[in-house]
């Protein structure tokens, strides 16, 4: 029961509360094409739709009973979804599979971190793991075609961001916006928000606005090419 009330009020949050803010803030920024890592069941596409000046998304989501999730929410006109991840490295890689799907990760978790901790006394725990494509993002965006800029990446990929980051120095030159998830919090191993915000400083990229999502631990943040 808690970890349905939880999960209900997480969704509940994120729709009417956390994705409208963002969504209004990118609302006169002229973004036409936009990458979205994570995808997850197309809930960022979903407020992104919202946005007339949007032309082209795509989606890259690598769970592939969500990626069918993903495709029932795809306007074939706007959109186009990958089954897919982006990392530093390319071929097959295991993703952890969690509970609260939305959470599923490369990343290692820090077993002593109070919040995860907790999030497990929430949501419960299991070990199932899927092997998952994997490419680099300057590799993802020659086989897409992008040639010209793009007007957002997001990236969502519980505390792999960085990873993703390194995978396109060759994309990151034609960005525009960056929207990514930062981590509040101790739950995964070797993670560092400061190596984050230093890695998109170093690129030229200059911090716009954040977005702390209501009662968790974390933020969205969104970066500016300068």
């Amino acid at each position: 029961m808690l970890k349905f009330i939880f999960k209900i009020l997480y969704y509940i949050v994120d729709d009417l509360i956390h994705q409208r803010k963002i969504i209004s803030f990118l609302k006169n920024k002229k973004v036409k094409k936009v990458i979205d890592i994570g995808a997850h069941k197309g809930e960022f596409l979903k407020a992104l739709n919202k946005i007339e000046s949007v032309e082209k998304v795509y989606s890259l989501e690598p769970q592939k009973k969500i990626y069918k999730e993903l495709l029932k929410k795809i306007n074939p006109k706007k959109n186009k979804a990958y089954n897919l991840a982006i990392s530093n490295k390319e071929g097959q890689k295991k993703l952890s599979i969690n509970k609260l799907r939305m959470t599923s990760s490369f990343s290692k978790i820090n077993k002593k971190s109070k919040y995860y901790r907790i999030k497990k006394f929430i949501m419960g725990s299991q070990k199932i793991f899927e092997s998952v494509k994997v490419k680099k993002l300057d590799t993802f965006v020659k086989m897409i075609k992008i040639k010209n800029k793009i007007d957002l990446l997001k990236i969502d990929t519980e505390g792999h961001e960085l990873e993703v980051l390194k995978s396109g120095i060759k994309t990151l030159s034609k960005v525009k916006f960056i929207l990514i998830e930062f981590r509040l919090n101790d739950m995964y191993l070797n993670y560092s928000s400061i190596k984050i915000h230093n890695f998109l400083k170093q690129n030229k990229f200059k911090l716009l606005k954040k977005f702390k999502f209501p009662f968790m631990p974390m933020e969205d943040r969104i970066y500016k090419k300068v």
